[in-house]
């Protein structure tokens, strides 16, 4: 049986992380930590969305990624809540084939915006004198929407309108290394770009997010319809070519992570990535835990009503409840200039400058 993974990244890995923005890691949880977390999840699927229990957080706590994080990225609050996210398959067609609903790309996103259906259709938002890109200037900073997840601003001055982390990390809980089978995916190598635009944003005043320069917060959808949440074109213009080829891949601008019982993956915060249509015969399981760059003025480092572990906004709590900060210490501000140099969270970067 081949060796379990290290606790650090080989040179050919750091390589790779910030070349393409994520990194995958073999053998990285034990199958004795993996059965456990399925058990749980198979026990009672619907009763899963938060992953508050140790079996689930020992996907990260007890193997070596916990150690892997400290000495790659540094210092940080473990996780104490996770994603579980189970794929399942699509519907079969007359014949019992599996079918695609679409050929267009998933959306890969950036967390921490608000996304979902705008309440008000596109002809009341022109009645009430509002466009696609001035809807929500004025709103309740608080306002999660009827999506839920994450607030419409981060900050009651309304300067940030998306929440942030350093580095997205996914367990994988059973076979996934053939395409179609809902694999979370990304668009390679776009991490770089994502930075410029936010810097782009902060030079230009901001906010930095949806609803800041050159960044739409709700864009068309259908005759009436506003959606939010969907990548400026700005940006997305500015990712790299790449693509991936495969008989079973329909979206080759994506490139899907391929993984087994037991990998994990590490995504930066800046890689747009998105789940995609499950075509297999059976779930896509994934637990995935978002971690950020502990952070010594802030209060917060390992309040539980944060949610660390899944919260894409950690500036707030996870109820979206504002938190009291010290006043030398400004987190919205902290959060922008780190999603302008995130290469600044890692140790093994600074590191490697040095050297």
């Amino acid at each position: 049986m081949s060796e379990p993974h290290s606790t650090h990244l080989t040179a050919e890995e750091q390589r790779t992380l910030k070349d393409d923005g994520f990194v995958v890691l073999r053998r990285a949880v034990s199958r004795d930590l993996t059965a456990r977390a399925k058990a749980l999840i198979n026990d009672d699927p619907s009763r899963i969305v938060y992953g508050d229990t140790p079996a689930i957080n020992g996907l990260y706590n007890d193997s070596v990624l916990r150690e892997l994080m400290l000495a790659t990225m540094g210092p940080h609050t473990a996780p104490v809540n996770a994603q579980v996210a189970v794929t399942m398959p699509n519907e079969t067609d007359a014949v019992g084939r599996r079918k695609v609903t679409s050929k267009a790309a998933p959306g890969a996103h950036v967390d921490g915006g608000w996304a979902g259906l705008c309440p008000l259709t596109r002809s009341e938002l022109r009645a009430r004198g509002e466009t696609l890109e001035t809807w929500g200037h004025d709103g309740d900073p608080k306002w999660r929407g009827p999506a839920g997840g994450a607030p419409l601003w981060q900050d009651r001055e309304r300067t940030v309108a998306i929440g942030s982390y350093t580095a997205l990390v996914a367990v994988c809980l059973n076979d996934q290394r053939r395409p179609g089978k809902g694999q979370f995916s990304v668009r390679r190598g776009a991490h770089e770009a994502v930075e410029a635009f936010f810097r782009r944003q902060r030079d230009k005043g901001g906010p930095i997010g949806g609803g800041g320069p050159d960044w739409p917060r709700l864009q068309a959808m259908g005759e009436d319809a506003a959606f939010a949440g969907i990548m400026p074109p700005a940006m997305v213009a500015s990712y790299p070519e790449t693509r991936f080829e495969h008989e079973l891949w329909p979206w080759p601008e994506l490139t899907p992570v391929l993984m087994e019982e037991g990998d994990a993956v590490i995504a930066l915060h800046a890689l747009p990535h998105t789940a995609t249509p499950n075509i297999s015969d059976d779930p896509r399981m994934n637990v995935f835990f978002r971690i950020r760059r502990f952070r010594p003025e802030n209060p917060h480092e390992g309040d539980p009503v944060v949610g660390w572990g899944v919260s894409d906004h950690p500036d707030r709590a996870l109820n979206l409840d504002f938190l009291d900060y010290p006043d030398d210490y400004d987190p919205y501000r902290t959060s922008v200039d780190k999603m302008c140099d995130h290469w600044s969270e890692w140790d093994f970067v600074s590191a490697g400058s040095q050297g």
